[in-house]
């Protein structure tokens, strides 16, 4: 399904590109696990085992529906996109496709541009592309934003809350900046309607930079750009529904940290865990060319939790837990995603 979703005959370089991407991710990966090892090594193994026992079984269990309970309000946010005359799936069918999207994401380094083509290909039978394609933009645009947002409000909150070393002051200031730039610079393109992607395309061909597949749907890419800067025009209800959606997914994983330190045997604050949050959505960000953010993750919480007063060994169980749950969900998805490709290439090798 995905492929049809991309011209056939692809040139010599596309599969030489790809190939290289895929050595990068490798490389990624690699260097990645060589920095959790060494972030274990350096704590020890004793005291993340003593604080990830403190948890067990029925702990992770409530964790884990937790954090599922920020797919439920990303998949709610996603569905209320698609136009509801053109919404022929359940909540059921958007939860798998959003699994298996996050699946793709998660385990490579393309991030959400593979993904969101995943939960395009997996609801494509029930939305059309036209609709389909726009929706999903909108839905991680404002998500996007409410991260921003969300960054820029943790790294403001630990500004004014703590005294802070020079270096973590200064990057603080520095992460509050971008975010509110960012904030700012969405802002201006949408007041203006500034049609991004159809002129960086346009800039790109001049310097004959672009390579055709693209060029040849510069049209579909400027009618998707208008679609989106319409949503709120025609949509004013759903648009607030979705932001409400994403801010109450933010609230999960804040409750996900401070209960997973409640159960690790301390007292934070909401603003110790609202903080702790915000500054790991940095990570994933600046990382996400990392496959699953090994070792960057778990070695990050534990240098933000250490900056808060905790241990660098709780920081690292913290991010060892929420790791875990990712990857039970992911497991998930990766199964949605089995079967439903498995019965296709069965068939396809059947005609051949």
């Amino acid at each position: 399904e995905l492929d049809e979703l991309v011209d056939e005959g692809e040139p010599p370089a596309t599969n030489t590109s790809r190939r290289s991407f895929i050595w990068l991710q490798a490389i990624a990966f690699l260097l990645g696990l060589a920095l959790l090892i060494f972030v274990i090594n350096r704590v020890g193994l004793q005291p993340i085992f003593d604080a990830l026992l403190r948890i067990g079984f029925l702990g992770f269990l409530l964790l884990l529906a937790i954090s599922g309970s920020r797919h439920v309000f990303r998949t709610i946010a996603m569905s209320s996109a698609v136009p509801k005359e053109h919404r022929r799936f359940n909540f059921s069918q958007a939860f798998a496709a959003r699994l298996g999207g996050e699946a793709i994401s998660f385990l490579t380094f393309t991030g959400p541009l593979l993904g969101e083509a995943t939960k395009v290909a997996l609801l494509r039978k029930r939305v059309p592309l036209t609709y389909g394609v726009p929706a999903l933009v909108v839905d991680n645009l404002l998500y996007n934003l409410s991260v921003v947002f969300f960054i820029l409000s943790g790294a403001c909150v630990m500004l004014f809350t703590y005294s802070l070393p020079p270096v973590v002051h200064y990057a603080l200031i520095a992460i509050a900046g971008i975010a509110a730039l960012g904030i700012m610079a969405a802002g201006l393109a949408a007041k203006r309607r500034i049609m991004l992607l159809t002129w960086a395309l346009d800039q790109m061909a001049r310097l004959r930079l672009s390579p055709k597949v693209i060029l040849k749907r510069r049209q579909h890419i400027y009618h998707i750009e208008s679609k989106v800067y319409d949503f709120y025009k025609h949509h004013p209800g759903v648009f607030f529904g979705m932001i409400a959606c994403n801010l109450l997914g933010h609230v999960a994983s804040v409750l996900e940290v401070y209960v997973t330190l409640r159960m690790l045997g301390y007292q934070p604050s909401v603003a110790q865990a609202y903080i702790i949050e915000s500054l790991t959505k940095v990570i994933n960000f600046v990382f996400a060319f990392v496959p699953g953010t090994i070792g960057v993750y778990e070695g990050g919480t534990g240098v933000i939790l250490k900056s808060l007063g905790f241990t660098t060994a709780i920081g690292v169980a913290l991010g060892l837990v929420r790791k875990a749950g990712t990857i039970v969900w992911t497991s998930i998805g990766l199964l949605i995603l089995t079967w439903r490709t498995l019965p296709n290439a069965w068939n396809r090798l059947l005609d051949r």
